[in-house]
């Protein structure tokens, strides 16, 4: 008699079990690590603690992220070597330039900072490096589409 009154609950069960399964697939809605969001814009993620932050969606952009990092000097210059093989020779010539706002926020970036941009796939992304003796790397990255 138990098993016949459990018997209507069974569809409701598996349901639940492959919702739960399956998961929400959408960046967006889900939390993503600092290796997936660099990974997305074809940078290796560093062997240092990172912090991922939301960064405001516009346009058609599926998402927006601010991966954020920091550590001694030659932790940096070796992952900056590593993404990018010229280096990133452009200085910013002045305190909170454009390219750096517009995802960053004002009082990111300074005069003198490291500062590049690209684009991989459908991911485009700002990195700014900082000039302390622990510099603090800024990597925001957002993808278009969907």
């Amino acid at each position: 008699m138990r098993r016949r009154a459990l018997l209507p609950l069974l569809p409701l069960a598996v349901g639940t079990m492959l919702l739960a399964a399956c998961g929400n697939s959408d960046p967006e809605e889900t939390e993503m690590d600092a290796e997936t969001v660099l990974d997305a814009a074809g940078l290796s993620a560093p062997d240092l603690e990172a912090s991922v932050a939301d960064a405001p969606l516009k346009g058609d952009e599926a998402w927006s992220r601010v991966v954020t990092f920091s550590g001694p000097a030659d932790v940096i210059d070796a992952w900056v070597a590593d993404n990018f093989p010229d280096g990133i020779e452009s200085r910013a010539f002045k305190d909170d330039m454009a390219a750096a706002t517009e995802r960053l926020g004002d009082d990111t970036q300074k005069k003198g900072d490291r500062i590049a941009e690209g684009v991989e796939g459908s991911a485009a992304f700002v990195v700014v490096v900082g000039q302390e003796d622990e510099p603090v790397v800024h990597v925001a990255v957002r993808q278009t589409g969907r």
